[in-house]
């Protein structure tokens, strides 16, 4: 199985930086030229829409050649590594590098709370308490662009109750509402950029996979409503992206089971069911990788620190610390990391680095 490396010229990141750029939030990250040769014709209306789950792999596995979303793509773009919703969406929010937001995973070891934490809900991911957050704010704090903009443009988001908003938030609980909101922002006066996310379809091709039915029904839908919606609204420049692509589910590597493998550890396992972390203890090296063979066929180990030196992250910061000492990345498409005895047997999962889930489409609508 081919690995796709993240391409931070040709990225998530990028069209983040794009946006941020433009609004008036300077940075040294490399600028879709595409993108912004649209953002420059003084549209009234921006849309930047993040679809969760919909790449390349999901969106053709779906729909047919002419539906509208995939007639619209502009061009193939990457994700970030771990390809996962907290990382790629905080790049996307914030037009920062995975290593400078360090939100690298759905949980995290922070030895300052001795615990695995699941970045979203603040709980252990092993206990499901509650952790206190407060001891680890300084490290995941960041500041999305647009509440930085220095442009005439009223700033707006669409998200769901879950995501916090410092800018004026349209919230809303059913799809449908997503769009509604997003036409009604659009026909207010004055200049408008909206920042909306649509948790669909990554929660049902989790449930489900990527090539049920289901997925297939909420993507048709979701192409529909966006045809719909642009028609709609003239003067407008919508930009959709995922963060991440997805991929079936058929198999579970157990290796919460490997009490060989976790004797070799100095935390439990964390990050991602295919991209894994492993803190290893002193002197235990040597052993772990003895351990590690017999899983060769379905993951490759890296050590954290050649990832590091070959780019997969970004710049070097003290916050690539918490990705620990090596990454297992699942090789086969159809297959996931168990880490605790009550991990998720999802019917489709992503995190890792093959075409399925990193390639993704930036998709350019103008009216």
């Amino acid at each position: 199985m081919n690995f796709i490396k993240p391409n931070f010229k040709n990225s998530v990141l990028n069209v983040s930086a794009t946006l941020a750029d433009f609004l008036g939030f300077k940075n040294e990250i490399y600028k879709n030229r595409r993108l912004q040769k649209a953002l420059n014709k003084g549209y009234k209306n921006i849309v930047y829409l993040c679809i969760d789950g919909l790449g390349i792999y999901p969106l053709k596995q779906n729909l047919n050649k002419n539906s509208f979303l995939i007639k619209n793509i502009a061009q193939k773009i990457t994700s970030v590594f771990p390809s996962t919703t907290t990382n790629a969406t905080t790049s996307l929010q914030s037009a920062l590098y995975p290593s400078q937001h360090g939100l690298f995973g759905w949980s995290v070891y922070f030895e300052e709370l001795q615990a695995c934490v699941i970045i979203y809900t603040g709980e252990n991911y092993y206990t499901k308490e509650a952790v206190d957050m407060s001891k680890i704010k300084d490290i995941l704090q960041f500041e999305p662009y647009y509440e930085k903009s220095s442009l005439k443009y009223n700033i707006s988001t669409v998200f769901p109750p879950y995501i916090e908003s410092k800018v004026k938030n349209y919230s809303f609980d059913k799809l449908d509402d997503l769009f509604l909101n997003l036409e009604k922002i659009c026909n207010l006066p004055d200049k408008q950029f909206i920042y909306a996310y649509s948790p669909e379809p990554d929660h049902i091709m989790h449930n489900y996979g990527v090539t049920s039915e289901k997925a297939r029904e909420i993507i048709s839908y979701l192409n529909d409503k966006i045809e719909l919606f642009i028609k709609n609204n003239k003067n407008t420049l919508l930009i959709i992206t995922p963060d991440h692509g997805q991929t079936d589910i058929k198999e579970y590597i157990e290796l919460y089971k490997d009490e060989r493998l976790l004797k070799t550890l100095k935390v439990p396992l964390y990050l991602e069911p295919r991209a894994c972390s492993f803190q290893i203890k002193e002197g235990e090296e040597k052993n772990f990788l003895n351990e590690t063979k017999k899983y060769k066929k379905d993951l490759k180990f890296y050590k954290v620190e050649d990832l590091i030196r070959k780019n997969y992250f970004g710049p070097r910061t003290t916050k690539l610390k918490l990705l620990g000492d090596y990454i297992a990345v699942a090789k086969n498409t159809d297959k996931m990391i168990l880490m605790s005895p009550i991990s998720n047997r999802f019917k489709g999962h992503h995190t890792g680095l093959t075409a399925r889930e990193m390639i993704l489409p930036l998709i350019i609508i103008e009216n």
